[in-house]
């Protein structure tokens, strides 16, 4: 008698990279350098591929229209403008999102309340639990 083959695993965010089959891609919209540097080696460390890095939501709203990205992590202050448009956009393609502020919750109006936000600073565990609540969204 033959067995089915067992089903494939999901992946599972924050194992090592040989016990899962594939990371999520994080797009970060982050435009203070230092920060985004940080963010990038915490999403890596979590086992997470780090999709790009932009710093302006010119070069974010670029990302739209491709499949690069699974995920994303949004400043809210981008060299004088807000992430907004670009977040409206996630939001109405269903591609998770986090906003990462120093502002906190007060920073995120209103209409994306419904949204994981970072206070920053914020270190591996927070990031890594609000990663994994995006993951199970994304799978979804």
């Amino acid at each position: 008698m033959m067995r089915a083959p067992s089903p494939p695993l999901d992946p599972v965010p924050g194992l090592p990279g040989s016990l899962r089959l594939a990371a999520p891609r994080v797009l970060v919209v982050e435009d203070e350098m230092t920060i985004a540097m940080l963010i990038e080696d915490m999403v890596s460390e979590l086992a997470y591929e780090v999709a790009a890095v932009v710093p302006r939501l010119e070069d974010a709203m670029r990302f739209l229209d491709t499949d690069t990205f699974d995920l994303a992590m949004l400043d809210v202050h981008l060299n004088g403008k807000t992430v907004f448009p670009f977040a409206a956009e996630l939001e109405a393609r269903e591609i998770p999102f986090l906003f990462a502020t120093a502002y906190g919750a007060r920073g995120v109006p209103e209409e994306f309340r419904g949204h994981v936000v970072l206070q920053k600073p914020f270190g591996p565990v927070e990031l890594r639990r609000a990663l994994m609540d995006l993951s199970a969204l994304a799978t979804h």
